[in-house]
């Protein structure tokens, strides 16, 4: 599942590639992807002759800009749990996971694929922007909010769970899924089912400065890309922060700070985690 520095890194592809693109065709191949919409044609009929803007972010989800008409500002991409998005030239073969294909002017097609049952395009207003905005307003943005770590302590202390329930909660920090967690637990030198209320205060600095360097540094190093089904980039490259990963998939491995075998142990709801059994305490 693309998580926030997997997301980031698709929003700076998409405003370096399809910024300024105009989009001559539109085929949507699965209708649940435009759910929102009243038909396919009618989701199409909106986007052709558009030209593409600035691509942004709100929480997990990708927007771009759409220039030229008061009523819809963005479209908007939700990519689910296995999204992808390609970039790709208008002759290449298409594959057949494919839910949609936005054909460009000049520069090739924008594929989306494997959008699942969650995820879904859709065409906003600026009050629809303003009502998603709402949404994850509350919920803490590692890459937009300049978050200090007593305020950190404040949300921490507000909310009696474990560490690594509250870090994968959308609704306390965007886009963190069982790899960062881990990571940035590891990092923190924090268990994951430690208290969010009885951190010391010394320990919330240590958290609230493994959330951003974990983070940024996935960014700098393009997301990873793990598993049988990894993730991949605008052009079909892997992350590659997979190298840097210092629990993830480790069990068994010495630590990177102690040397201690590291622990892969199942959680709640089928969940598993993997962590130092002596310098995360």
């Amino acid at each position: 599942m693309p998580e926030l520095p997997e997301v980031e890194t698709l929003r700076q592809d998409l405003d370096k590639e399809v910024g300024g693109r105009k989009v001559k065709a539109v085929e949507v191949r699965a209708a649940r992807v435009v759910r929102r919409h009243r038909n396919r044609p009618e989701f199409s009929d909106r986007l052709v002759g558009r030209k593409l803007g600035t691509a942004a972010r709100i929480g997990s989800l990708l927007l771009i800009g759409l220039d030229g008409g008061a009523e819809t500002a963005a479209l908007v991409i939700d990519l689910g749990p296995g999204g992808r998005l390609l970039k790709q030239r208008s002759a290449a073969p298409v594959d057949r996971q494919t839910d949609a294909v936005l054909s460009f002017s000049v520069g090739g097609d924008l594929r989306v694929l494997d959008l699942g049952a969650e995820g879904e395009l859709f065409l906003a207003s600026h009050a629809e922007l303003e009502g998603l905005a709402d949404r994850w307003r509350g919920a803490i943005d590692p890459l937009a909010d300049a978050l200090a770590w007593q305020a950190l302590g404040a949300r921490l202390g507000a909310r009696k769970e474990r560490l690594r329930t509250l870090l994968t909660d959308p609704a306390f920090v965007v886009g963190i899924g069982p790899i960062y967690a881990d990571e940035i637990l590891w990092a923190g030198g924090l268990r994951w089912d430690r208290d969010s209320d009885g951190l010391s205060a010394q320990e919330v600095r240590r958290l609230h400065r493994a959330i951003q360097e974990v983070v940024q540094e996935a960014v700098r190093l393009r997301g990873v890309s793990v598993g049988e089904s990894p993730w991949l980039d605008l052009h079909g490259g892997k992350g590659e922060f997979e190298p840097q990963l210092s629990v993830y998939q480790r069990e068994g491995q010495p630590c990177r700070r102690c040397r201690t075998p590291l622990v892969h142990e199942r959680i709640q709801r089928g969940q598993t985690t993997y962590y130092c059994p002596k310098c995360q305490s």
